[in-house]
């Protein structure tokens, strides 16, 4: 946990945020926001941790927290989920303890209420399926139970695409007021997006230079009809039949790094 802290990152606004809230008489919300996506994170942290996951860097901004790993893709389905999950864990048990607090006049009315509303706020959130919400992480690793690798990555990119399109028809529709912050939010969340996009391509490279690189552990196995690597499946042996020969996963992508 140590050299966990050591890699983690927070950037310039966030302090400058923390700044404008203290001289604007907002510190507590901000705090109490903070706070609670702290509590978030570390929830994927912790359960990374637990699991050996390789954590490169956790970055908190104006728009959140946010990890990224150095490790394989081929990872464990259910390791995956309890990641991408576990910050909502961690979250509704923090916003129970509150509970539990403010009836024991511990924390007062205000307190909680702040609580509250940033804990659903935040809760409904990051479980829109939009690239790089936990929603879109959730939706990724199911579809890869039952779809090909990069199939999976396309489906995730074009739902987010959608939801994005429908969030903004959402405040246009209700006439909900705009704020800076939301600007900002969808901005980010738009650049992040179609980043995942443009990275698709290196990232089913990558799929494939590990599956070349490391013999998977999984006994399932596939056959494919055909010199499609795009049919390509996590946690899956493949067997390719072309013409009338066999040939194994690691001979065709031998040939291909080789």
């Amino acid at each position: 946990m140590r050299s966990t802290c050591k890699k983690i990152e927070i950037k310039t606004e966030l302090f400058i945020v923390f700044f404008l809230a203290f001289v604007s008489g907002l510190f507590k919300d901000v705090l109490i926001f903070f706070l609670i996506i702290l509590i978030h994170e570390v929830g994927h942290v912790t359960t990374s941790l637990l699991y050996g996951w390789k954590i490169k860097k956790v970055s908190f901004g104006i728009c959140g927290g946010f990890i990224t790993y150095d490790d394989e893709i081929d990872k464990s389905f259910k390791e995956e989920f309890l990641i991408a999950t576990s910050g909502f864990t961690f979250q509704i048990l923090f916003y129970l303890a509150a509970v539990f607090f403010f009836d024991n006049d511990i924390i007062s009315l205000k307190e909680i209420s702040l609580i509250r509303k940033y804990h659903y706020s935040i809760l409904l959130f990051n479980l829109l399926p939009i690239i790089p919400l936990d929603g879109s992480k959730i939706i990724n690793v199911l579809l890869n139970v039952f779809l090909p690798y990069k199939l999976s990555l396309r489906i995730t990119s074009l739902t987010s695409f959608l939801f994005t399109i429908i969030t903004i028809m959402f405040f246009l529709l209700f006439k909900l007021k705009i704020e800076v912050s939301y600007l900002m939010i969808l901005v980010f969340l738009i650049k992040k997006l179609i980043t995942y996009y443009k990275d698709i391509p290196h990232l089913f490279n990558r799929f494939l230079f590990e599956r070349f690189s490391y013999s998977t552990k999984s006994k399932k196995q596939r056959v494919i009809n055909g010199f499609y690597l795009d049919k390509l499946r996590r946690q899956k042996k493949h067997v390719f039949i072309i013409g009338k020969k066999r040939y194994t996963e690691k001979e065709i992508l031998t040939k291909i790094f080789d």
